[in-house]
């Protein structure tokens, strides 16, 4: 392409050395026209090839980001799963002991009572991997997807977060506060204890009956917030995959 462009000049240079000096005149102004055009011409072409080289980068760096996310996502969708799981274990031991109520006390099995009362402190916390999603959103590189909803669907993971996180701790909480004292004067958690302690008396505490209806209902809410963290996932990933090449 250069040389073209020279051999074009060395034409009109070439012509411009023979003729009237009128003629020569328009040919030189000819020639710095051409001269001037060239120019351009070679400027636009540079700059089209470097916008090539650069969204040739920003469409790789975008790549490598969407599938760290994807990984990363990945692995929260099967942490949550895990906590869904769980918390489904103790809603149905909250309900299992909540049925114990209208249960005669000489058909209840202490010690599946005392399994299941124990069994309401097992409550988790749902703790998913932010460190590729961190980086991006303090970096600024989150402006690399071009995907204006899955930019912005990613932009508010961690508000859904933290809102799941204040109920999770809430629960765990009343739990800690009003529960685990009640489990202490009912329930014998050494078994060579020279105390006896009737946990079937506990069917006989009203306050304890509170609490695991509460108990219930608050796993209850926490797994619908869960269940709605989890179609977020879904989403990101399927946006993810549709911007993946």
């Amino acid at each position: 392409m250069i040389k073209f462009f020279r051999h074009i000049r060395l034409n009109l240079l070439s012509e411009g050395k023979t003729g009237k000096p009128a003629l020569q005149a328009g040919r030189y102004f000819k020639y710095a026209i051409g001269e001037i055009i060239l120019v351009v011409i070679g400027i636009l072409i540079a700059l089209q090839i470097n916008n090539w080289n650069t969204q040739r980068q920003l469409n790789t760096q975008e790549q490598a980001i969407l599938k760290i996310l994807k990984s990363e996502f990945t692995y929260n969708s099967i942490e949550l799963h895990r906590n869904i799981e769980k918390a489904i274990r103790l809603k149905k031991r909250a309900d299992s002991v909540l049925i114990l109520f209208k249960v005669p006390q000489d058909n209840i099995n202490p010690e599946n009572l005392k399994y299941l009362t124990l069994g309401l402190g097992a409550y988790s916390t749902y703790d998913p991997s932010n460190g590729a999603l961190n980086n991006l959103i303090s970096s600024g590189q989150l402006n690399l997807i071009k995907n204006d909803s899955l930019r912005i669907i990613l932009s508010k993971w961690f508000g859904e977060v933290q809102d799941v996180k204040e109920d999770e701790v809430r629960i765990m909480n009343y739990g800690d506060t009003y529960l685990e004292p009640i489990r202490l004067k009912f329930l014998n958690y050494h078994t060579d204890s020279r105390f006896h302690r009737n946990s079937v008396a506990l069917l006989e505490d009203p306050e304890f009956e509170n609490m695991v209806v509460r108990m219930s209902r608050g796993v209850d809410y926490i797994i619908k917030n869960y269940e709605s963290l989890d179609l977020e996932i879904e989403n990101i990933l399927k946006l993810i995959d549709q911007e993946i090449e």
